[in-house]
């Protein structure tokens, strides 16, 4: 964890997202393009996210995206 935050630290997070902010996943090899999720917790380049129906999962914050409300 002490690892992922410097790297965070000197490669710079995005800072639009925010602990119970909204966020939709972009497509990548890792998986699909998900909508509307709500972020739980931030650490490091990571993020928890619980998505619609209650699913979690753990991002890397340059996956995510910002909903502006």
């Amino acid at each position: 964890m002490i690892v992922s935050s410097l790297f965070a630290f000197f490669a710079g997070k995005n800072s639009d997202i925010v602990v119970n902010g909204r966020v939709n996943r972009m497509a990548s090899l890792g998986g699909a393009e998900r909508t509307d999720g709500r972020v739980l917790k931030i650490e490091g380049d990571r993020a928890r996210v619980c998505w619609p129906k209650g699913d979690k999962t753990e991002e890397t914050l340059s996956n995510l995206v910002t909903i502006i409300e």
